[in-house]
């Protein structure tokens, strides 16, 4: 006679904490929780840490259970501080940051988690994004995560990027000093510990252009990429150059030809790289 083979003990879906840092953002965080709901992950939590909003967003925040238990309001200091604070209130194995006005795409989380699963010695798993202009017709492109680019700033793609919970435990949260650059020091600081990493091909995220992926130059990324001896000075100054006559052009083209020829510049310039 066939034994029936025995199996061993359903496995549960790991546990994954969603931080979205919320600051007067009712217009965008409805689509952001929809598509983190619309996960249909078993075990998730979600973490609205605003920074005193006075517009609708937790109203907003209300329509959605799970949200509104993970709501904290209070003033900031800055957008990292906010994430460290979630950070803090977070107890699933795997962390996620998702911008109030970004998006997960379809399936996700499935991905990430079955990269984890198959991969236990891995701390951090990054996949690609989708960036549009919220505008009709607006240009839009796919920026891969990259740890081979990091000379050239940050092109680890942040929104798509997952950390288990001892990654931040061993190398440590946010540097709050810097306003818009914490994420690009933070993945050094991973690097410089030999944290395993995988990067994924999948699009995990839609993301709104504008804010920092909008220009290659800015000085706290000078100061971060100097202080890790990333970049030599002939390099900065290349980098700090392209950067400046980029922005010309596009002051150039807003002015003369108006927005809609100013998308299509931007379309151009954005098909011509991979990496943010």
């Amino acid at each position: 006679m066939f034994k029936r083979r025995q199996r061993g003990p359903h496995k549960l879906p790991v546990k994954i904490s969603v931080i979205i840092p919320t600051f007067n953002s009712a217009k965008t965080i409805e689509d952001a929780l929809k598509s983190i709901v619309g996960q249909n992950w078993p075990d998730l939590q979600i973490i609205i840490q605003d920074g005193g909003s006075a517009d609708d967003t937790k109203t907003i925040v209300a329509k959605y259970p799970p949200a509104l238990t993970g709501w904290q309001s209070e003033p900031d200091n800055g957008i990292y501080d906010a994430m460290n604070k979630g950070i803090g209130r977070a107890n699933g194995e795997i962390i996620a940051i998702l911008n109030s006005d970004d998006a997960w795409l379809p399936g996700t989380l499935d991905r990430v988690a079955s990269a984890f699963s198959r991969n236990p010695d891995v701390g951090i798993v990054s996949g690609s994004i989708e960036v549009w202009e919220d505008s009709p017709d607006g240009a839009k492109v796919i920026l891969k995560s990259s740890l081979l680019h990091l000379h050239k700033g940050l092109t680890v793609q942040h929104p798509a990027t997952f950390v288990r919970r001892k990654v931040y435990e061993r190398v440590g949260l946010f540097n709050t000093r810097y306003r818009i650059g914490a994420d690009y020091d933070f993945v050094l600081r991973c690097l410089k510990a030999n944290i395993p990493w995988i990067i994924l091909n999948d699009v995990l995220v839609r993301m709104r252009a504008g804010g920092k992926g909008g220009s290659t130059f800015n000085v706290e990324d000078w100061t971060i990429r100097r202080s890790y001896t990333l970049s030599s000075t002939i390099n900065e100054t290349c980098i700090c150059a392209n950067s400046f006559t980029r922005y010309l052009a596009r002051q150039f083209i807003l002015k003369i030809f108006g927005r809609k020829t100013l998308s299509i510049f931007r379309g151009y310039l954005w098909q011509k790289r991979t990496y943010r």
